[in-house]
């Protein structure tokens, strides 16, 4: 039998269930539809478990949980633990091995599928750190060939940049990292070299002032001083606030992957706090015993500087697509040693000055990996080390999944996850703290982003895409013709009102974008529902619907990704084909 046949047999006894079930209502209503859409939405909410130790507990049953929505008890409708290790993991010597996975199971639904991402934040890792921790990295990943899990290896300079697309092949991922572009040169300029420059321009203000006749620096020289505070804060709260906006398009991007998804996000700091280590050195060093008021008044400074509300946004919207962040301090094992380099060490930065700024660079990775049930992964120069204990976060993973009852769509949900008592014995558990009810539309938009940056077409539907010549409407924009063919039996037509015949209408919804292959620069998502069969909809010729959609594109080379949807059965083809605007 044919997939084309299997369907055709799935839509004929899906058109006999509805029919069966809606007799009775039509004779009591007859002018009304009986075909109606319930979206029912199963939230999984992934639980790390460990013990004192931060042990892995294993083994743990759906009664050794509660689970509470905004503070109301909700019931645990789908639960499993987590078996992401293999029971005969692949060793590097046999590293051709077929592995069957849940998602190459025909049928199988891979709700329950994991994603890793190793994601680079270029700008703001050393490029000695980068190096060290990239050459470690086959070592360091050696585990992960015993993970049922797909990866994925991402980098952000300026935009996003996903360098492997989720593969179930890790070679592919160590080859995709051997050959990653060099680090950016602006992470020394936005670490510790900006810092150091920050800390010898104050030095050098108070100097000059003090061997000035009269001038007091700390009260005459305030002024300037504070300036150059506030200059280093704003400068490293604008590079935060690019991390974080890199952040964000990463969490887009993987919204519409099936299943969990794990990043581990490399770099040297996401500082919750920009700038509060010179403005604390200003204000709590440099000139708190010639200043009284200079402590207060840096503090003052500091309140503004605070990435809390962004770091809770891109949690919340991590949350809503089931992101994980495990946030990987590049770094290693800081040394709260003093700079000796300055040219007046007297006046260096004090221990206590610098433990602040290594915990601040610290506190936005802790902030992130609370708030999405991951970890910080600090303190330790040895990659292995340090993916490990990711590892064994995810080896005593449970998922509780609920049924949302009263959505309430676009609203931030909280969530509480507790041990049962009995079960608790002072073990420690970690999960997402927030979720968000997504509409269907957002939910078909993210997939389709989501094919368009990636790939993973699917197309149980059977369409096919393709394009017309292009046209010259203005300088450099050009208007290319989109055709979609969807066959005529792979939509489901039902009866209308008053039982109009099976030719009556249906819909089909298509939706698409466009994503840059030069710059990933995206075009807005669009959508368009389309009547088609009978009197009033797109007729089928040569036994397809077809319909033709007009984008609006400059010069270049594109992906182009369109979606489309039964209305009726909820089949949904994802289809990604590539295309280019030649200049005219």
């Amino acid at each position: 039998m044919t997939s084309t046949d299997r369907r055709r047999g799935s839509i004929l006894f899906l058109a006999l269930l509805l029919c069966l079930a809606s007799l009775k209502g039509l004779q009591a209503q007859p002018n009304q539809p009986f075909v109606e859409s319930v979206d029912v939405q199963v939230v999984e909410v992934d639980v790390v478990v460990t013990d004192r130790k931060g042990r892995p507990v294993k083994g743990l049953a759906r009664e050794d949980f509660e689970l509470y929505v905004d503070g109301q008890p909700v019931e645990i409708a789908n639960f499993y633990e987590s078996a992401i290790l293999l029971e005969q993991p692949a060793s590097r010597r046999n590293r051709e091995r077929p592995v069957v996975r849940s998602g190459d199971i025909p049928g199988v639904a891979n709700e329950n599928a994991l994603t890793v991402v190793f994601y680079l934040d270029d700008p703001n890792i050393y490029p000695s750190h980068r190096t060290r921790l990239l050459r470690r990295l086959e070592n360091a990943v050696e585990p992960w060939r015993s993970m049922d899990a797909s990866f994925m290896l991402a980098r952000f300079v300026n935009r996003l940049e996903v360098l492997v697309p989720p593969t179930p092949d890790l070679n592919a991922i160590l080859e995709g990292a051997a050959s990653v572009p060099k680090g950016s040169p602006r992470a020394i300029q936005n670490g510790e070299g900006a810092r150091r420059f920050a800390i010898r321009s104050l030095i050098d203000s108070y100097e000059f002032c003090r061997q000035a006749p009269y001038c007091r620096p700390c009260e005459d020289n305030w002024g300037e001083l504070l300036s150059l505070a506030r200059q280093y804060a704003d400068n490293q709260a604008t590079n935060t606030a690019i991390a974080a906006d890199g952040l964000a398009d990463l969490v887009t991007t993987l919204a519409g992957v099936r299943g969990k998804k794990t990043v581990v996000y490399m770099t040297n700091g996401l500082p919750q706090r920009p700038g509060i280590s010179v403005l604390d050195y200003l204000g709590s060093e440099l000139c708190r015993d010639e200043r009284p008021s200079a402590p207060s008044e840096t503090m003052a400074e500091i309140v503004q500087y605070d990435e809390s509300r962004r770091f809770n946004r891109i949690s919340a919207h991590a949350n809503a697509n089931r992101v994980t962040f495990y946030g990987l301090d590049a770094a290693g094992v800081r040394s709260a040693s003093t700079d000796i380099s300055l040219d007046n060490p007297r006046l260096a930065p004090s221990f206590q000055n610098v433990s602040l700024m290594a915990m601040n660079a610290q506190s936005g990775l802790h902030l992130l990996a609370h708030e999405t049930g991951g970890k910080a992964l600090i303190n330790a120069n040895d990659l292995s080390i340090l993916l490990a204990d990711m590892t064994g976060q995810l080896s005593a993973s449970y998922s509780l999944g609920f049924v949302a009852e009263q959505r309430q769509l676009g609203q931030v949900r909280q969530i509480s996850v507790q041990l049962a008592p009995g079960a608790d014995k002072g073990r420690r558990i970690a999960y997402r703290r927030t979720y968000r009810d997504k509409s269907l539309d957002e939910r078909l938009a993210e997939r389709l982003l989501s094919v368009a940056y990636l790939g993973n077409p699917e197309n149980p539907l059977e369409a096919a895409v393709e394009f017309g010549d292009t046209k010259l409407l203005e300088e450099k924009i050009h208007e290319l013709t989109v055709g979609v063919n969807v066959p005529a039996e792979s939509v489901l037509t039902l009866p209308g009102k008053d039982g109009a015949p099976p030719s009556a209408t249906t819909q089909i919804r298509l939706w698409m974008v466009a994503v840059e292959d030069e710059n990933g620069a995206r075009t807005a998502v669009r959508q368009k529902a389309i009547t088609v069969g009978g009197a009033a909809g797109v007729a089928a010729k040569d036994g397809n619907y077809r319909v033709e959609v007009a984008m609006n594109l400059p010069e270049g080379d594109y992906q182009v990704a369109v979606g489309i949807r039964d209305e009726t059965t909820g089949l949904t083809s994802l289809i990604r084909e590539p295309v280019s605007v030649p200049p005219e």
